[in-house]
């Protein structure tokens, strides 16, 4: 772990934030060391948001090369950065953003990391993983005591899974003075307004159960967010076959296999039709900037909410609808 203790430079650096959620806080993100997993699109801007809080360290993973398409889903880029290992390309303008910050990049493919990788980090936030390296990486996590965060973008259609275990957090509340009212009328105030720090706690299920264990759906515990999870897993499972996300260059095969994934699960776990309509699946194709800004947004806020342990963190899924581009969070795996 970093350094606790705010530098002058940090303290006015940060200063806006440190009257937004307190020095305590502060504090506990410059101590934190994040493992950031895939640095395109949605990565770009979840690494964008989590620099600017002002953690202690961000390790960027990634074993990808700078393509066209690259080019125009990530911001961190540059025209001639064609060619070079992404998350070495992008190191320049990350570093920008925030100089306090130290940043180191790792361009080794994920399959070659021991279990014990994961155990120094604050936090490992993952994106454009498979269902078996999602759940392999929190399985680590567990074991080390390292909160783990997921997320990704499928066209107009985003989400983001937790997994930080058993987490304590507190949120401030404000107490206002008491009032009275004297025999003449007026009022009197006895108390000052004054903040109380209420403590709770969150127990997460893991990544395995979230993804994998849908018992809960069978009994209608997952009403209004059925269509959303149910597209999650499937284009996780499209990914896992094909190796990639559902592209516009072959969106006619897609389609047809993403339909047939879609009718096994209206058969499997007896999905009403209307709750997993067909027309959401032409709404998942390329990764849209204004909807990586969206998630990733999302996403970092998770980040500082779990590294500083302050407010209620999502418990455990958000899902970004693609109708009307709204957040709703559901609780899956437990």
């Amino acid at each position: 772990m970093g350094e606790t203790e705010l530098s002058v430079a940090e303290a006015e650096l940060y200063d806006r934030q440190i009257r937004l959620w307190g020095i305590e806080s502060q504090s506990r993100l410059r101590a934190a060391n994040v493992l950031l997993i895939g640095i395109r699109g949605l990565g770009s801007e979840i690494a964008k948001n989590i620099l600017l809080s002002g953690i202690n360290s961000l390790t960027i993973l990634d074993d990808g090369v700078v393509t066209d398409k690259e080019l125009l889903q990530n911001f961190l880029l540059n025209r001639d950065s064609i060619g070079q290992k992404i998350a070495e390309a992008v190191l320049s303008k990350a570093q920008a953003l925030n100089p306090l910050v130290k940043i180191t990049t790792d361009v080794k493919p994920l399959s070659e990391k021991p279990n014990t990788y994961y155990k120094d980090f604050t936090i490992v936030v993952a994106t454009g993983l498979t269902t078996k390296q999602l759940i392999d990486i929190d399985s680590h996590c567990r074991e080390f005591n390292v909160q783990f965060i997921c997320g990704d973008v499928f066209g107009m259609f985003g989400y983001s899974l937790a997994d930080f275990q058993d987490h304590e957090y507190y949120v401030d509340q404000v107490r206002l003075p008491n009032r009275k009212r004297a025999h003449d009328g007026k009022a009197s105030s006895t108390n000052e307004v004054t903040t109380e720090k209420i403590q709770a706690k969150l127990n997460y299920p893991s990544i395995n159960d979230a993804l994998l264990n849908t018992a809960s759906s069978s009994k209608g515990k997952r009403k209004r967010g059925l269509q959303l999870y149910y597209l999650m897993k499937l284009l996780i499972q499209f990914r896992d076959k094909n190796g990639r996300n559902p592209t516009a260059s072959s969106k006619k095969e897609d389609l047809e296999e993403m339909k047939i994934i879609r009718e096994q699960y209206l058969q499997e776990y007896k999905i009403k039709e209307e709750n997993f309509k067909e027309d959401v699946l032409n709404l998942v194709f390329g990764e849209i900037t204004p909807i990586c800004s969206i998630v990733g947004g999302i996403v970092a806020q998770e980040v500082i909410k779990a590294v500083s342990h302050k407010e209620v963190p999502i418990h455990n899924m958000f899902l970004l609808n693609p109708y009307t581009f709204s957040g709703k969070e559901e609780m899956v795996g437990a």
